[in-house]
């Protein structure tokens, strides 16, 4: 089983889309356009965005969360596939695959998911040569400055009436993240735990990446209204844009 697997059929309640975030990327990629929701889960941010008048495709590895993405996509707009709103399981450096867009977002941590800096490369590459130009790059990760520093991450435990979620770090030796999932399912009375390895990136390492695929003005922010990336921050936003350099 999937580490995710376990919060699959309750993501949306965990993890709610914020009004704000769709009107900070439809600020940055203003409509019409085409995006990909590189780590779509299980498409909520997607359906919002389609919703909102864009083109979007979701990629995310885990089967059970895009099986459900899929579910309501047809519920709530009666498409089961369609060019306009479309979901994948793939690997999101496998972007290429899918066309061009006009702007890629990564939101929810799924950067540090990648296992490595040489996938890590690969994905800044390749979601460089599916923008068009002028497209957007954005994304979100936690504050691994900070949290490498203080090695420490207190994560609040999020509980409703019918289930109780907590996750925990623990730093590895070889500087990776162990990244542990409890779920305790009220209804059913069972209590399931499982992890998955993260690779931490800071921002100087991200920086650098946007600047050797070639994206210019890459910025960070506190939140979605465009406040500058503070050292105390939970999580950083990072936006760059690629650039088509005119002839001489």
């Amino acid at each position: 089983m999937n580490v995710y697997d376990l919060i699959a059929d309750h993501y949306s309640e965990l993890f709610p889309v914020e009004a704000e975030k769709l009107d900070f990327i439809q600020h940055l990629c203003p409509l019409p356009g085409r995006l990909c929701d590189a780590g779509c889960a299980t498409g909520d941010l997607a359906l919002g965005l389609h919703q909102r008048g864009y083109d979007i495709y979701g990629l995310d590895l885990n089967a059970k969360m895009i099986g459900i993405a899929e579910q309501k996509a047809a519920h709530t707009f009666g498409i089961r596939t369609s060019g306009e709103l479309a979901f994948h399981r793939a690997n999101i450096a496998d972007i290429l695959q899918f066309g061009t867009c006009n702007g890629v977002l990564c939101f929810g941590n799924t950067l540090p998911h990648l296992p490595d800096e040489a996938a890590l490369r690969r994905f800044f590459s390749s979601v460089y040569q599916s923008l068009q130009g002028y497209g957007i790059f954005i994304v979100e990760v936690l504050n691994y400055d900070r949290i490498l520093a203080e090695k420490k991450m207190n994560f609040k435990d999020k509980e409703t009436d019918a289930f109780i979620f907590k996750r925990r770090y623990d730093f590895l030796p070889d500087g990776n993240i162990k990244f542990t999932i409890e779920f305790t399912d009220k209804t059913h009375d069972t209590i399931d735990s499982d992890f998955t390895v993260l690779h931490p990136l800071q921002r100087q390492t991200l920086l650098t990446l946007f600047e050797q695929t070639g994206f210019q003005s890459a910025a960070a922010y506190s939140d979605y209204s465009f406040n500058e990336s503070r050292a105390e921050d939970y999580a950083v936003v990072y936006v760059a844009k690629k650039c088509i350099l005119k002839d001489a």
